[in-house]
């Protein structure tokens, strides 16, 4: 759950305005963050609301902060999931390296 704590401090959110959104403790975030509980999925989603990403980016079972449509993501494999996922997290400036090194693949095989 350490996803938890870096998101919060992300959205620059305390644990106090992070529990008063969710409506626990601050203790119970605590928790959370440390591994000591588990947030139910009523809370998880919740929290995917606030930090705008998936109930599975905070878990830890994809990299993909996105929230991504379900049907798109059952169409890509685990390392396909990983590249969008890193593409994102990437600046617009790398965005665009990353494109053209892409693209200048794909041209270099039709030649």
């Amino acid at each position: 759950m350490n996803r938890i704590a870096m998101l919060r401090k992300e959205k620059g959110l305390s644990q106090i305005s992070l529990s008063l959104k969710l409506n626990v403790s601050q203790k119970m975030i605590s928790a959370y963050e440390n591994g000591k509980s588990e947030p139910s999925i009523a809370t998880l989603m919740q929290m995917a609301d606030i930090f705008n990403t998936s109930v599975d980016y905070i878990i830890g079972y994809t990299n993909i902060r996105q929230p991504i449509d379900k049907t798109v993501q059952m169409s890509l494999n685990e390392d396909e999931c990983d590249l969008l996922g890193g593409y994102r997290e990437l600046s617009a400036k790398q965005q665009n390296i990353a494109l053209g090194v892409i693209l200048g693949l794909l041209n270099s095989e039709k030649n």
